[in-house]
């Protein structure tokens, strides 16, 4: 569980620094901006095929959403 809520968090800050809204991310996702901010709380985790979507969007890759820099 507590490899998900870092995850979560991940994914907010990533959208930050980029200065995204949450309400774009949904749309590019094909979800509700509830459902996304749930994810970013913490109360869900990301379906594969949103991740996928997500790296792309951000401009990232799998292993910054996962680790954030975290990789030795």
């Amino acid at each position: 569980m507590q490899n998900t809520k870092i995850i979560n968090n991940n994914l907010k800050q990533l959208r930050e620094e980029r200065g995204v809204k949450q309400k774009f991310i949904a749309e590019q996702l094909e979800i509700t901006p509830n459902y996304y901010s749930q994810i970013e709380n913490g109360h869900r985790f990301p379906q594969v095929k949103h991740l996928l979507k997500l790296r792309n969007i951000l401009g990232v890759t799998l292993d910054e959403i996962f680790f954030k820099g975290k990789i030795a």
